[in-house]
C-alpha cells in the first residue's frame, strides 16, 4: 500500500504536469476550473455521513458491551475464587481455576474476533463511502465544467472559492432524500 503523503505528492505532481500539458496545448490556464473538496467534513455533515458513523459507533459499543459482560464474568468468578478458596477441596478450586480460565479465553477470542468484525466493517464502509462521493464528484464535476477537483489534503494552499463541498453535501443529501422517496 502505497503512504498518503506519497500518495499526495504523486497526485500533485501528475495534477501540475497536466495543468502544464493543458496550458501548453489548445486549452489556456485561464480555461481551467479548479474545485476542491474536503471529504471529512462530508462524512461529519451529510445524514448519510452521519447515519453511517453512527451505525459504526453501535456496532462498537455492542461489541463493548459484549465484552464488559465478559469481563464482569470473570471478575465474580474471581471474587466467587477467593472468598472460598480457603473452604474448598483441591479438586474443586481446581474446577474453579479452570473455568475462570476457560473465561479469560473466550474474552481474548471475543476481543480479537470484536477487532477484526469492526475492521472489517469501518473497511467496507470506508470503500462504499468513498465510491458513492466519488461518483457525486465525478457528476458534478461533468456538469459544472471542472477541469480538476481536489480532495483538500493533497492541496497546499487554495482559496475558499474554489471549495466545493457545500455543494457536495447538499447533493449527496438531495440523493438520500430521492433514494429514500416512496
Amino acid at each position: 500500500m502505497i503512504p498518503q503523503k506519497l500518495r499526495s505528492a504523486v497526485l500533485i505532481s501528475a495534477a501540475g504536469l497536466w495543468v502544464l500539458a493543458v496550458g501548453a496545448g489548445p486549452v489556456s490556464a485561464q480555461q481551467l476550473k479548479i474545485g476542491v473538496f474536503d471529504p471529512d467534513r462530508i462524512v461529519q455533515e451529510t445524514r448519510e455521513g452521519a447515519r453511517l458513523q453512527a451505525r459504526l459507533n453501535a456496532l462498537q459499543e455492542s461489541k463493548r458491551s459484549e465484552l464488559d459482560r465478559l469481563q464482569e464474568e470473570i471478575r465474580t468468578l474471581e471474587q466467587e475464587f477467593y472468598a472460598t478458596a480457603t473452604s474448598l477441596s483441591a479438586d474443586r478450586l481446581k474446577e474453579m481455576q479452570i473455568k475462570i480460565d476457560r473465561k479469560r479465553f473466550e474474552l481474548e477470542s471475543a476481543q480479537k474476533s470484536a477487532s477484526r468484525e469492526l475492521q472489517l466493517e469501518v473497511e467496507q464502509t470506508r470503500i462504499e463511502w468513498q465510491q458513492r462521493v466519488l461518483r457525486v464528484v465525478e457528476t458534478f464535476g461533468e456538469e459544472q465544467g471542472y477541469s480538476l477537483i481536489f480532495q483538500v489534503e493533497v492541496v497546499g494552499y487554495f482559496s475558499p472559492m474554489i471549495d466545493v463541498t457545500e455543494e457536495l453535501i447538499r447533493r449527496i443529501d438531495a440523493q438520500q432524500e430521492g433514494a429514500t422517496a416512496p
